[in-house]
């Protein structure tokens, strides 16, 4: 499975506080939607139109209008904004599938870029009338280790007065990551390095608000993570058979459901550590997953430090290598059992604050896919 990874680099105009550039993304599991809007201006005002502008496209799109349709809508509202005291910003409005096909409209905005095999070209474009406005559309495939550049204005305008007539211009932006593009491919040293140059062609300051943003296309990291037995034994094979079958790691949480799948499978359980107090669960070995441990508490864990930086973590426990292990994560799986713990019920669990399995891992997910993470629930029933 694709997974497309944003950099994005974004420097304000001058010493106003806030950028009047703003990125949006919203991964789904069947699509990605990435924009980059530029509110006319500088300062709070442009960022606020920028804010409005993206939010609205994303909106649009996701009510149910086509990418294409949003995009006319926006434009025909920025033609009122000629006039009236609305938000105004101009827009690339990308769209993602997962195997790499992408459709971009853009409206007063500079042209997107394609980086592949270390070579930097400017994406032709197709110029359509949505009432008095254009709006630029253009179509393409991304493969593993391509790359989308899109930027403001304030990197195509970089140079304008200060020795270039046009400024630096798509084509110029081009060419210079061909000449610079680092020989490891690290693309967030390349878009510092791009933010850097629009500086030195205007003079060694910054012009206008600049963004560049980038999405790469690269191979997923994959998580999948069984929670909870089926609710009936004879779907214990078929839910054994889909632990076998898992893309990229896997994790059991559920002394039960580790017991079920070693027994389906003919793998032995090793226990690791015996602990058993509330801040340091038990946990197992298994060969196919790299980790086995407790289930409802772990998972309520997890949740309560999900948002902590793993390089604080010292213990090591469950709970603390499930967090690192979904942060690292670019697509995140939960294998849900159907199959009811009369104990999730007890008064102890609700006296001390644990949440029952399905509870828990809907409010997981739902945290992970604010985090950005492509986040799915499978319910096996």
């Amino acid at each position: 499975m694709n997974f497309f990874e944003e950099i994005v680099a974004q420097v304000n105009k001058g010493r106003h506080p806030v950028c009047g550039d703003y990125c949006l993304s919203d991964r789904r599991l069947d699509d990605t939607v990435f924009i980059l809007t530029d509110g006319i201006g500088s300062g709070i005002y442009a960022n606020v139109s920028a804010i409005f502008s993206a939010n609205r496209l994303a909106e649009l799109y996701r009510g149910g209008v086509s990418q294409r349709e949003a995009a006319e809508m926006a434009a025909e509202s920025m033609h009122r904004a000629r006039e009236e005291d609305m938000p105004f910003a101009a827009f690339s409005f990308v769209k993602l599938l997962n195997d790499g096909q992408f459709t971009i409209y853009s409206y007063e905005a500079p042209p997107p870029l394609l980086i592949s095999d270390g070579q930097a070209a400017v994406l032709p474009q197709r110029f359509f009338t949505s009432g008095y406005e254009t709006v630029a559309e253009c179509t393409g495939s991304l493969q593993l280790g391509d790359t989308l550049l899109l930027c403001s204005d304030g990197v195509t305008q970089a140079g304008l007065g200060n020795g270039l007539n046009f400024g630096l211009g798509a084509e110029g932006l081009a060419s210079y990551i061909g000449r610079h593009l680092p020989a490891d491919g690290n693309l967030n040293r390349l878009a510092q390095q791009i933010i850097t140059m629009t500086a030195n062609l205007s003079g060694g300051v910054y012009a206008d608000d600049t963004t560049v943003a980038m999405i790469h296309c690269r191979r997923a990291k994959r998580l999948t993570v069984f929670s909870g037995p089926p609710a009936s034994r004879g779907l214990d094979a078929a839910y054994a058979r889909r632990f076998t079958q898992v893309e990229g790691q896997a994790v059991i949480c559920g002394s039960t459901t580790a017991d079920i799948i070693a027994r389906e499978t003919g793998r032995e359980i090793k226990m690791v550590s015996d602990s058993f107090s509330f801040g340091s669960p038990p946990e197992y070995r298994m060969n196919g997953a790299v980790m086995v441990t407790e289930g409802a508490m772990v998972l309520n864990q997890t949740l309560n430090i999900i948002d902590e930086n793993p390089a604080g973590f010292r213990e090591k426990t469950p709970p603390e290598r499930l967090v690192t292990l979904m942060r690292d994560a670019d697509v995140i799986t939960f294998v849900l059992g159907g199959a009811l713990n009369d104990a999730h019920g007890d008064l102890v669990f609700k006296q001390v604050g644990l949440r029952p399995r399905r509870q828990i891992i809907n409010l997981l997910a739902n945290r992970l896919r604010d985090m950005g993470k492509l986040v799915s629930v499978d319910e096996f029933n």
